[in-house]
Order: C-alpha cells, then structure tokens, then sequence
C-alpha cells in the first residue's frame, strides 16, 4: 500500500502547485482586464485631444489654409493685404515643429488693424503677430485717416515624421 501512495502523493503535490500557478495567472489576467476598460477609455480621450492640438498645430502640409483664413479676416476687418510674403522656414531646435514667418503689410484704420489682430488671435491655429511697425497717418482715398502696417505673422506647423510599420514576427 504505501508504494502506491508515494507515486501518487508526488503526482497529487505536482497538480497542486499547477493549479496555484494558474490560479495566480488568472488573477493576473483578471487585473489586465479590468484596466483593459480604463485604458481604451485614455486611448478616446487622447485620440480627441489629439484632434484639437492637430488644430491649433497642423501638419506642414496644411499651413496653405493659413492665407485664405487671414485673407478673410482682413476682408472683415476692412483693411487691405497689400503684401504677403512666406519667409524661409526653420526647425525649431526641439524638431517637434517648424517656425514659418509670413511678412505682411497691410492699409488701414488704426482700429481696424486692432480687430483683425483680435480676430487672428481667436483662431484655432496658433499664429502669433510679431514685429508690428505703425507708418505715420494718411489721409486715405475715402477720407479716412489708414496707416500701413508692417509685421510678420508667426505661425507653426507639425514636422511630420514618418513612421515604418513595426515588423510582426510568425510564430
């Protein structure tokens, strides 16, 4: 009887410590799935602001948009684009983005200079309006007293970077 029982004690003891093993991995698992919710969840809300970043710094490729935008807004503030003119474009040192200056002169009222400098920065995109220099007052074609405004719009843009697909191993 008891060369029976050392064999299966042995066998009973190895199953054992195979159930606690995985006993322990379901109980692992079971924690990476409850955080599996939470994580698609962050995943959503990062995909979202994702979005709104894209907005406000586009990828290159979509700062052509820029001219129509900051044509209207001259337009509705009642002044004249009289000059715009891309400068070359740098890298900022983080190589995250690039700084692209666009030169512009503009003929108009004092005030409505104000308002489409208070338009331009409502805009979704990040355009900052630098260097402004104010030409003296002049009595206009319709009586109005315009200045000329020169400054440099600075805008941003996304430096795209392209990623290769990772390699997928066959098992």
């Amino acid at each position: 009887v008891v060369q029976f029982q050392i064999p299966m004690r042995t066998k009973i003891e190895q199953l054992e410590k195979s159930l606690s093993e995985v006993q322990a991995k379901i109980q692992q698992n079971d924690g990476k799935i409850r955080k599996l919710d939470d994580l698609r969840t962050e995943v959503k809300n990062l995909q979202g602001r994702l979005v709104v970043l894209t907005e406000q710094l586009p990828p290159e490729s979509e700062v052509s948009g820029l001219l129509r935008q900051i044509q209207n807004l001259v337009n509705q503030s009642g002044l004249v684009l009289k000059l715009w003119k891309p400068d070359r474009r740098r890298t900022h040192a983080s190589g995250l983005y690039e700084e692209i200056p666009i030169t512009l002169t503009l003929v108009g009222g004092y005030h409505n200079t104000a308002t489409l400098f208070d338009r331009v920065g409502k805009l979704t995109r990040i355009v900052n309006i630098l260097n402004i220099k104010i030409g003296s007052p002049k009595i206009g074609k319709s009586g109005n007293v315009d200045v000329e405004i020169n400054c440099t719009a600075m805008t941003f843009a996304a430096v795209e970077k392209k990623v290769e697909a990772p390699q997928t191993v066959k098992k």
